[in-house]
């Protein structure tokens, strides 16, 4: 009963950063760091939650999912939906290979909290300065080659922990000039395949067995996540990302502060 209470916490602050731009990897490396080594340690159940969250992704955006596969098939075919496809499968190469090349760096990471701390601390001047772009001229489905190898490349960023991968995404396309909600609408989608090819990889190199904690952590961070995904599409609508800002700013200090 105890690890399903823990596995429920989790799963809810998994369900509450994954999206929101803050850092569900910095937030579940810092918290597991206070629980105890046996959840630092425990890659299943990052893999599990984050495998909610996705299945979360794919329900609320299951129209502009449906628009894409739509758009490339005989008798429907769309020249701008198969151009959308093509920069996701770039931004997923991208990001995919990054996360290949230097996995073993990365995963160490994951085991140092303090580190997830600072970058939370740079997370919050992603968020900061995406308020501060004016740049808005592509509208919904408008998109470049340039446009996908820039968001695949801070979304290889966002390996890191502390590195919201929400927040630099979104940064990066409102930098190259797409409407905001837009840009959130391509990040998510961007991480469907990318979260799913890393659970795979992370799934394959562990040991362990699925439990009734994993089970309870993906479920609880995939109701979570469908609440905190409309909440931040509110927040883009309303130019309101400082908010974010000085949360992760906090955060991370708080975290430095306590550790010393």
């Amino acid at each position: 009963m105890h690890d399903l209470l823990i596995a429920f916490f989790l799963g809810t602050i998994q369900g509450l950063t994954e999206f929101l731009p803050v850092s569900s990897s910095g937030h579940l490396a810092i918290l597991q760091g206070f629980i105890g080594d046996r959840w630092l340690g425990d890659v299943l159940f990052n893999v599990s939650v984050h495998l909610g969250t996705t299945l979360a992704v794919i329900v609320f955006f299951y129209k502009d999912l449906l628009s894409l596969i739509r758009g490339i098939l005989p008798g429907t075919y769309q020249r701008q939906q198969m151009l959308v496809i093509v920069c996701l499968m770039i931004t997923t190469v991208i990001t995919g290979t990054i996360g290949i090349l230097f996995k073993d760096t990365f995963e160490a990471m994951f085991s140092l909290p303090k580190l997830a701390a600072g970058m939370l601390i740079i997370t919050g001047f992603l968020t900061f300065f995406t308020d501060r772009i004016k740049k808005y001229e592509k509208a919904y489905g408008e998109i470049r080659i340039r446009d996908a190898v820039i968001i695949g490349l801070f979304q290889s960023l966002a390996i890191i922990p502390g590195i919201s991968r929400s927040g630099s995404t979104i940064f990066a396309g409102v930098f190259c000039g797409m409407e905001r909600t837009w840009a959130a609408s391509y990040s998510f989608i961007a991480a469907i395949p990318a979260i799913i090819g890393a659970a795979v990889l992370e799934w394959g190199d562990t040991p362990q067995n699925l439990t009734a904690s994993h089970i309870m952590g993906a479920a609880t961070a995939f109701i979570v996540g469908l609440i905190s995904l409309k909440f931040l599409v509110w927040t883009l609508k309303k130019h309101n990302f400082i908010i974010f800002s000085i949360y992760c700013w906090l955060a991370g200090l708080l975290y430095i502060a306590l550790s010393l």
